[in-house]
């Protein structure tokens, strides 16, 4: 009898026209991808697909095998999702992955979000942007915020992702920093500076360009309020995203200045809301996300 493992081996290796790269889009040996393909063909009596070395293709046979199946794995989807949404429709606890970048505009939003909904309690948990991809599917988070780029997620599986922002990787300064009065810096021209940095960031496109030496960085720390404090009374920049804290007090009143990193044009990002295909998103963690996004948009329109 077919199993679901098979059922998704066939629709992929339908969709790749290929058993290697429907293995490698799964994680699996092609080999034993072949072979249980194989033993389902077997059982049926029928050649599901014809193989040669122009490609896979299905028969006539494995046409209707592979629509049945599909149909039958969506219906499965389904029920699982309509399953989680019933059992969390009075869901009073939210469990949040998030790269630090959102930080402080995820805790303005549970603020506002607790005040009106006084029953609801939070846990956040902050990470790398390559550790939230390869921990997401371990633990019953209900969503995770991440940068990331539209090739990585597509090799994820099981998770769906709605795309929020596109922003663009700057630095913060303080008064005492010789860039505070710029519109924007250069990687070259951040070479000899003084940095501070998350522990949790991922910003290995611009450390490879600014290849900073071990006596350059000052602190590395998950403290934002210390890299912050560094920021604003030293001479020391801390890399960020351009929304991170631009809505901060220490922003607003000038203590720190945000400024874009440019090279031959600004260094763009898109940022991710990501959650499992199984579960979906819950009603109070969709309404959750209405008020973050809301504001996300206020972070520009200072």
């Amino acid at each position: 009898m077919m199993n679901f493992e098979q059922m998704e081996y066939i629709i992929n290796v339908a969709n790749e026209m290929s058993i290697s790269k429907a293995a490698e889009k799964l994680f699996i040996s092609p080999s034993g991808m072949s072979q249980s393909i194989t033993q389902l063909e077997n059982e049926l009596g029928i050649k599901i697909f014809n193989r040669s070395k122009q490609g896979v293709t299905p028969t006539f046979e494995g046409k209707i095998v592979i629509s049945k199946a599909m149909t039958l794995l969506n219906t499965i989807k389904e029920l699982n999702k309509e399953i989680y949404e019933c059992k969390n429709s009075n869901q009073t606890h939210l469990k949040i992955l998030t790269a630090p970048t959102f930080t402080f505009i995820l805790q303005e939003t549970m603020v506002k979000f607790n005040s009106e909904n006084q029953n609801i309690t939070f846990e956040l948990i902050e990470q790398n942007p390559t550790e939230i991809i390869q921990n997401f599917n371990k633990e019953n988070y209900d969503f995770a915020l991440i940068p990331a780029s539209l090739d990585d997620l597509k090799k994820e599986k099981n998770i769906h992702f709605e795309h929020i922002h596109t922003g663009h990787i700057c630095i913060a300064v303080g008064k005492n920093s010789p860039f505070y009065h710029h519109d924007y810096v250069t990687p070259s021209g951040l070479k000899d500076s003084k940095l501070v940095m998350y522990n949790s960031s991922d910003y290995k496109k611009v450390i490879k360009l600014t290849k900073p030496k071990l006596n350059q960085v000052l602190v590395s720390s998950n403290s934002s309020s210390l890299l912050y404090k560094l920021v604003k009374e030293s001479q020391a920049l801390l890399f960020l995203h351009d929304f991170s804290i631009k809505k901060s007090s220490m922003v607003i009143n000038g203590d720190i200045k945000i400024i874009p990193l440019k090279e031959e044009k600004y260094f763009p990002v898109d940022f991710w809301l990501i959650y499992l295909e199984t579960k979906n998103l819950t009603k109070v963690a969709r309404e959750f996300m209405d008020g973050f996004l809301d504001n996300l948009k206020k972070a520009f329109n200072l």
